[in-house]
């Protein structure tokens, strides 16, 4: 997500011209000392919706996370709230939270995440995660990636959550989604049905959403965002433009944010992120995300909504440009097969292979071309 860091002490004596690579940063300030000794952040928490936990605002996706040494700095820094799921690095990101967290488990407060089938394997699915998380409750469940409103209001899923908070498995529950944001939170704030929504949300993101983020907060569902960084570019690629703390920071500022978890890798990635909670955010970030979105436009899928039009042949058109994305902009080959995996080679081939796409990117994406690219991918076995 980010680029290559430079080193912690020379990042905290120039933040005008070190954060995340990005020249002229004079606005965004960190809380962190300038002295020998190094201080936490100051940790900022809000209230998660109607489950009334307090959660910091700056969280951790912990997805692409493999060293365990990340999550007991995020510990050390006060982050009290952590997003895995069940099918993360196949199980094995909910055994590296479940170990690092053991024997501590009170202080923190975590979310996974559980695909809609029949019951009988949406339990077993809970049940599993129970078991790598070594833990008796899970504090947030959310069925994962959620497409319709129909979802949204399922009655079937609703029962099943119902179970699990009855049986003490679950203490809320909730939906994550990754396209189509608007819909899905206008239905959950009328359904009154969900606790949480994880939904992606940054700077690129139209009025449209921002109004339904809010009108979902009034309802009392608790909104975690992310997806935060809009693609995590690296300055390579953008000729030193990396605005990724003020990208974070940007969708802070929202109030109607529970929490943001920007997906770390690194001890250095969530002491930068830690750093953005309480900090000002400037005239002067407000422009460098400006350049940074003129940088997307046409560039790559920020998972805004605004696609028009439908595909006549029902190609999954969203999680292969998704795909695209964590390839193009993350550099996660891993995550971009593991969606892959899920849609046929048949229906790839039917999208690239039409002469006229009738879905159309209100920013400009060549949908067609960008189909292309991702059934040229080189993901290996």
């Amino acid at each position: 997500m980010f680029s290559k860091l430079i080193g912690r002490r020379r990042f905290i004596q120039t933040v005008s011209s070190a954060l995340f690579g990005i020249g002229s940063f004079r606005g965004l300030r960190t809380t962190f000392s300038f002295g020998g000794t190094e201080k936490a952040p100051v940790v900022e928490y809000r209230t998660l919706g109607k489950t009334g936990l307090k959660v910091t605002a700056v969280s951790m996706g912990v997805m692409n996370c493999s060293d365990p040494a990340v999550l007991h700095r995020a510990f050390d820094l006060g982050i009290n709230f952590y997003d895995t799921a069940d099918c993360y690095m196949r199980g094995r990101n909910e055994e590296m939270v479940g170990q690092v967290f053991k024997g501590r488990r009170e202080r923190v407060l975590i979310q996974t995440k559980v695909h809609a089938h029949d019951e009988k394997r949406m339990r077993a699915s809970v049940e599993r995660s129970l078991r790598r998380l070594q833990t008796d409750y899970i504090d947030v469940l959310l069925w994962h990636n959620v497409h319709s409103p129909e979802e949204v209001s399922d009655s079937d899923l609703f029962e099943f959550m119902a179970k699990m908070k009855k049986e003490g498995k679950v203490r809320f529950t909730g939906f994550s989604a990754h396209r189509n944001m608007v819909a899905l939170l206008r239905e959950a704030s009328r359904s009154n049905c969900h606790d949480v929504a994880l939904v992606s949300y940054n700077f690129t993101h139209s009025k449209d959403l921002k109004e339904a983020v809010s009108m979902a907060a009034r309802s009392g569902i608790g909104i975690v965002a992310m997806k935060t960084q809009a693609g995590g570019y690296k300055k390579e690629k953008m000729a030193g433009l990396t605005p990724h703390q003020a990208a974070l920071k940007y969708v802070l500022l929202d109030q109607n944010v529970s929490a943001a978890i920007p997906g770390v890798t690194t001890i250095e990635q969530i002491e930068e992120c830690a750093g953005v909670m309480r900090a000002s955010f400037s005239k002067e970030n407000s422009n460098q995300l400006k350049q940074y979105h003129s940088f997307l436009q046409g560039r790559i899928c920020t998972m805004c909504g605004g696609c028009s039009g439908e595909c006549p042949e029902g190609v999954s058109y969203g999680d292969l440009l998704r795909a695209l994305m964590y390839r193009e902009g993350y550099g996660n080959d891993s995550l971009a097969k593991e969606i892959l995996q899920t849609i046929s080679k048949q229906e790839i081939e039917r999208c690239s292979e039409c002469e006229s796409c009738s879905v159309i990117c209100r920013r400009g994406l060549d949908i067609r071309a960008a189909v292309r690219r991702v059934q040229s991918l080189e993901l290996g076995a």
